[in-house]
């Protein structure tokens, strides 16, 4: 009986891309806005997000002696910087279609900044139970963004759909990578001590605000688009998901619910991990290819 692939074989590793995006329309998937500004969101979220994974991550490896996962959590950090990096060029073009967010993107990251340099003049053993915390709302996150990516990667019909190419590779690129490294802050926190009841209280604030916050910034990037009309709707929303066109905040909603179990692994989650290698082997916005030789299934 074939093994599920639950972890990559090797530890993960930054990739090199390219992708220009300085054609891409406003309303680049589907001509529709509310569909295109629900992947703005992302954009939006992205890069401050990121970088709070990548501070929670490398705050912790002081507490890792694992050779392995500090390998991983150094192919996490590549990977995340990078997300950061490309999502910022999306804002960009965002700004230049007259959809503006800056000044709360700037107070976003200065919350970020003043957060880590307080969890870091922390003594021990204060420091340590501090980084926990942003270990396991680190791992809450990324089982949700995991959740996400499988639904953009497996169900999209974007090559049926007036999408910008360059748009469509980015957001697949990013899930694949996703789900390739959705297991890394989750063993990160088991590895450091973490336990169930912390991971478990974090995802529960997370799990209440996606589906009320992600409608409401997606209404508000459309309220600031000159070329949009109209305000979110959910009914829109899941004809969209039908389509193919966008994830589907329902069913991602449904999965936070595996989170909760005790037994709980990343590598559970419904998205195929050896269908995102497969598209980061091939994948025409990266560059160099690493990893084009089919990976086996293994634990």
């Amino acid at each position: 009986m074939t093994a599920v692939l639950r972890r990559p074989p090797e530890p993960v590793a930054a990739r090199k891309t390219s992708f220009d995006l300085g054609n891409a329309r406003v309303h680049w998937l589907a001509d529709d806005a509310q569909a295109t500004h629900t992947l703005n969101v992302g954009n939006l979220l992205f890069p401050t997000g990121e970088r709070f994974f990548n501070d929670s991550l490398r705050n912790a490896l002081p507490y890792v002696t694992d050779d392995r996962l500090r390998k991983e959590i150094r192919g996490f950090l590549g990977q995340e910087v990078t997300h950061g990096n490309e999502h910022e060029r999306c804002v960009e073009r965002m700004e230049e279609h007259g959809i503006d967010f800056r000044r709360e993107l700037d107070l976003f990251e200065q919350g970020r900044k003043i957060l880590d340099e307080r969890v870091n003049a922390l003594p021990e053993p204060f420091r340590r139970q501090a980084v926990l915390l942003m270990i396991a709302a680190t791992a809450a996150a990324e089982h949700f963004t995991a959740s996400l990516a499988g639904y953009i990667l497996e169900d999209n019909t974007w090559s049926d759909t007036a999408v910008d190419p360059d748009m469509s590779h980015l957001f697949l690129w990013h899930a694949s990578e996703e789900i390739e490294h959705r297991h890394v802050a989750f063993d990160v926190y088991r590895h450091v001590g973490g336990g169930y009841a912390r991971r478990a209280a974090i995802m529960i604030p997370l799990g209440l605000a996606v589906p009320v916050l992600w409608p409401l910034l997606t209404s508000e990037v459309m309220r600031r688009d000159p070329a949009a009309r109209g305000m979110w709707s959910w009914r829109r929303h899941l004809r969209s998901v039908r389509r193919g066109e966008v994830f589907s905040l329902p069913r991602s909603f449904w999965d936070m619910r595996l989170y909760f179990k005790p037994n709980h692994h990343p590598g559970d989650l419904p998205a195929s991990l050896d269908m995102a290698l497969n598209y980061l082997a091939e994948a025409p916005s990266v560059l160099g290819h690493r990893g084009r030789r089919r990976r086996a299934r293994v634990e």
